[in-house]
């Protein structure tokens, strides 16, 4: 997977609001019932779940999730490096679960000469390119008693025909077909019965401007080669990338009228902490199925980022298995309208008020009430680390776009254990970082010395409009002797809030605020408990 990028705002619902406005005028129908929990916890590298194989025990506390998972997905990596026991463990215990085993697989082969013929040794190595291994992985898992039941296909179309990345052989869509075609005859040789799918991206700007189209033509050059349609396809959403919602719109409209059930992959961030990283793809799914017309045929759990690391136990907040408990719970709906007085509004999930919750709503920095804000984080110098340095990124990096004006005051990074204060200032304090949308901005600190293992703390001052939310970060980057860079931790350039007031629902589900805000933008937060999600609102005028 690819197409998971930094810290998602939905800014002031506008992107929410036109997805859900598209989705309505498109008139796609409503899913007739609830979608399928597909359900990946890490069994891959860099890292994966330390409690994975705990999963499997009788007693495993997942039994609320486990219930409302129907299909469990494995990575090749534990195919190859699993053992025998751990694998017939999983088989024996998802066919006990009565759960479905699935696979996400590369299944393009880059022996093949209609893909990689000429294009010189370094063509296939590039993700989606597993085909040559498939036929090892069928039999390991047909000899040690899995029943697969589900392939879904890793990007062929990004990876095989679209990406310019090294090794990327940008072959034409009907040779990917062809391709394609000889391992779901290696899949069906193993398991006649197993249904293949695809997982593209919702790229946005980074696709082509045809992106959909060419989805499109993949989907029939898949059916023309392998004699039938896709059996589902889920989308890998850029989600700050300009161009996901229509893009997102347009393929829920052809899927559903193709009769190729859709699902969205539901993620958090790369950098987020783990606890972070369920909140943002809780807030992604709340708001995504607020309107029963976008509401998936399939919801997919998985990450490929650093969190959530751990994937039980399902009742702590920043696990996998927690995620899918999030998702079991009823949505909620926030309305709000501004009065003579004031700020009103009301709660509601399924259609019924919800009387005696608490909800919050602050304040957002328009550009003329200014917040200033200090984000911070903790954490431990990367091994290896020798120097650090403070960088700021706009539009660069980041995979995001927008106007930028911020200003950013001096960094702090204190080093825990020596208590050490280095203060950096990036960007002379009298003068504002303004970068328009399209264009980018790349400056880097001076480095510093930094001790492996050392605790630290890094934070940044900074005020910026609600239109420069998602415009970059500033980071604090850890460098080997070599001046080669080991990691980077991000804070992303947010706009301050101040609270107005805590709210507590009526019994018709009601709040009143009787001040008018100091902003012309307010947010309003709902932050869900055990049977009720998040949800969250903001006015923009």
């Amino acid at each position: 997977m690819i197409f998971n990028f930094g810290k998602t705002q939905w800014k002031g619902s506008i992107t929410l609001f036109l997805f859900l406005s598209l989705l309505v005028l498109s008139g796609i129908p409503a899913v007739a019932q609830s979608p399928t929990v597909w359900f990946a916890p890490r069994n891959q590298p860099p890292t994966p779940a330390p409690d994975f194989m705990n999963l499997f025990q009788s007693n495993a506390p997942w039994p609320k999730a486990a219930a409302r998972v129907q299909i469990f997905k494995l990575f090749p990596q534990f195919l190859h490096a699993g053992s025998d026991a751990d694998l017939q463990t999983v088989f024996v215990n998802l066919q006990q679960r009565h759960i479905a085993l699935a696979i996400e697989y590369g299944l393009l082969n880059p022996s093949n000469p209609l893909l990689c013929g000429g294009k010189g040794p370094q063509c296939g190595q590039v993700e989606g390119f597993d085909g040559a291994f498939l036929a090892a992985d069928l039999a390991r898992i047909k000899t040690l008693g899995g029943n697969l039941q589900l392939v879904a296909m890793d990007e062929p179309l990004w990876f095989g025909h679209h990406s310019t990345e090294p090794g990327a052989p940008q072959a034409p869509i009907s040779a990917l077909a062809q391709d394609i075609a000889k391992q779901v005859a290696i899949v069906h040789s193993y398991f006649p019965n197993a249904m293949v799918g695809d997982i593209e991206p919702a790229a946005g700007s980074l696709g082509t401007a045809n992106w959909v189209e060419q989805i499109t033509q993949w989907a029939s050059a898949y059916q023309e080669a392998v004699g039938v349609p896709l059996a589902f396809f889920h989308s890998d959403v850029a989600w700050q990338q300009p161009g996901w919602v229509t893009q997102l719109t347009q393929l829920q409209l052809y899927l559903r009228g193709q009769g190729i059930p859709f699902g969205i992959i539901y993620d958090g961030n790369f950098t987020d902490s783990a606890v972070q990283w369920t909140t943002s793809a809780e807030q992604r799914f709340a708001n995504i199925e607020s309107n029963s017309q976008a509401v998936p045929d399939d919801a997919i759990f998985e990450s490929w980022h650093p969190q959530p690391l751990y994937a039980l136990p399902e009742t702590k907040p920043g696990t996998m298995t927690y995620l899918v408990d999030r998702y079991i719970a009823a949505e909620t709906v926030i309305n709000a309208i501004r009065t003579s007085t004031g700020l009103k509004g009301a709660l509601s999930s399924k259609g019924k008020s919800v009387p005696g919750v608490q909800l919050f709503a602050y304040a957002v920095d328009d550009g003329v009430f200014n917040i200033a804000t200090t984000p911070s984080l903790t954490n431990t110098v990367s091994s290896g680390a020798t120097y650090a340095l403070i960088a700021v990124r706009i539009n660069t990096e980041c995979e995001c776009n927008a106007p930028a004006n911020i200003w950013l005051g001096p960094t702090k990074y204190i080093d825990g254990t020596s208590n050490t204060i280095t203060t950096t200032t990036v960007v002379p304090q009298s003068q504002r970082i303004v970068v328009p949308a399209g264009q980018s901005l790349a400056v880097n600190s001076a480095s510093f010395p930094v001790t492996p293992g050392d605790t630290f703390s890094f934070s940044a001052p900074m005020q910026l409009a609600y239109s420069s939310n998602n415009s970059g970060y500033v980071a604090v980057v850890f460098l080997d002797g070599a001046g080669v860079e080991i990691e980077r931790l991000v804070l992303p350039f947010q706009a301050g809030r101040q609270l107005i007031g805590a709210k507590t629902t009526d019994q018709l589900g009601q709040f009143t605020i009787t001040a008018k805000p100091p902003s012309s933008i307010t947010t309003f937060e709902f932050n869900g408990n055990t049977n009720l999600r998040l949800s969250s609102l903001t006015l923009t005028d």
